[in-house]
């Protein structure tokens, strides 16, 4: 062989291995922005799941609070008819002490506050 055959064949070697370097290159910029790609969609996916199940628990607490206000308000409705039940009792009482002792109680006022006997 001689020499300048001898370097065109050296040469195609480094033009090939120089070829296969750039190869090799392009398949890793391929991998890395792919890489990129799906760390984008994975970050995107998270942050749709995450907003999912931030919605998930408000939506939760907010049947809960509503469950506990209709509770709240049946025992205020129960303690206002409760209420009234006594107050009608208290009246009725009232009303037949009034009605057995009023005359009674008219003088004993009225005694008390001008302080005759």
């Amino acid at each position: 062989m001689d020499i300048d055959t001898e370097k065109e064949a050296v040469w195609m070697d480094y033009t090939m291995l120089i070829d296969r370097i750039l190869e090799a290159e392009q398949s890793a910029r391929d991998v890395a922005e792919e890489a990129k790609s799906q760390k984008a969609n994975f970050e995107a996916e998270l942050e749709r799941e995450k907003a999912a199940i931030h919605q998930k628990y408000l939506d939760r607490a907010q049947t809960w609070l509503e469950e506990l206000k209709s509770q709240e308000e049946e025992k205020k409705e129960q303690l206002i008819a409760a209420q009234k039940v006594r107050l009608a009792d208290a009246e009725a009482k009232m009303e037949r002490a009034y009605t057995r002792y009023g005359d009674n109680w008219v003088d004993t006022l009225f005694h008390q506050t001008v302080d005759i006997q």
